[in-house]
């Protein structure tokens, strides 16, 4: 039972690291999109949100890697 628990906990792990690198990527995509459409500017607000949102993904993936820890 304890194998099957640790397996279901990595799984666990595993699902919110994926979630956390593609939740702001996607958000920057579909944000700058609609800028975009609003601004009629192609392709401007895309790529900078995309950068941005990796960005973030990155800082997130590190904050949960046990980064730096704030005193």
């Amino acid at each position: 039972m304890a194998k099957r628990f640790d397996m279901l906990s990595n799984l666990a792990l595993l699902s919110q690291i994926g979630i956390s690198m593609l939740a702001p990527i996607i958000g920057g995509v579909y944000l700058g999109r609609w800028l975009d459409s609003q601004f009629n500017s192609q392709p401007i607000f895309l790529f900078a949100f995309i950068f941005i949102g990796i960005i973030v993904a990155f800082i997130t993936l590190f904050k949960f890697a046990g980064g730096k820890k704030k005193s």
